[in-house]
């Protein structure tokens, strides 16, 4: 009885040596939020209804780990979200910097702005929309 006893605890140690470095936490990589300044369009630009485009931003400083790539592409006026049901692009990598759109039909004005969203967002500079 003696032998199966050892033999026993044996397994039982091993069992948990394995339980503790198997419920050990896997080292977390540090995500950095980013926010690409936007390019394009700039003050001055014009845009007609139904024309494409294309969004650009800058990725120059990109960290190494983005919290989130997935860009989404928004249009704003007078700094408020038009249709974030109906973005004017989405599911992009964040990455690549610059993304076609087609210029939705709305009302004419000089107070539009691009928001480019990823993990976080950043507004280009007013710009115009014509029919």
């Amino acid at each position: 009885m003696f032998p199966t006893s050892t033999f026993t605890l044996f397994f039982i140690a091993l069992f948990a040596v394995f339980s503790l470095v198997a419920s050990a936490p896997a080292p977390l990589l540090q995500r950095d939020v980013y926010s690409p300044p936007v390019l394009y369009p700039r003050n001055g630009t014009v845009w007609r209804v139904g024309e494409h485009h294309n969004v650009t931003w800058d990725i120059s400083n990109a960290p190494e780990h983005i919290t989130n790539n997935i860009g989404m592409v928004i249009l704003c006026r007078d700094h408020e979200l038009l249709d974030l049901d109906r973005p004017l692009a989405k599911n992009f990598n964040i990455l690549i910097a610059r993304h076609e759109i087609v210029v939705p039909d709305v009302e004419p004005g000089n107070n539009y702005r691009i928001l480019v969203f990823g993990d976080s967002g950043n507004t280009g500079e007013m710009f115009t929309i014509t029919k």
